[in-house]
């Protein structure tokens, strides 16, 4: 059980590491074009949609790997115990 627990902890903070790495490649992007503000982003469209592709993906990622890592990793060393 413990394993799972881990498991999903890191999937959760992979998710928000990747959330967070998105928003600020787009912050880079945007200081270098010039913005001075990001107090329409939140309503502008192409964010709200970048985000709203980009999450599956990033939890699609963030979840194989934290089973691969985590769960069957530890079931080989698991099974080699015995």
């Amino acid at each position: 059980m413990k394993k799972y627990i881990l498991a999903f902890l890191a999937f959760v903070g992979l998710n928000l590491a990747g959330l967070f790495s998105l928003g600020f490649l787009v912050g880079i992007a945007m200081a270098i074009g010039g913005e001075r503000s990001a107090e329409g982003l939140e309503q502008s469209g192409w964010f709200n949609l970048l985000v709203l592709v980009a999450w599956p993906i990033i939890s699609f990622f963030a979840f194989k790997l934290s089973v691969d890592k985590i769960i069957l990793k530890t079931k080989d060393e698991d099974s080699r115990l015995f």
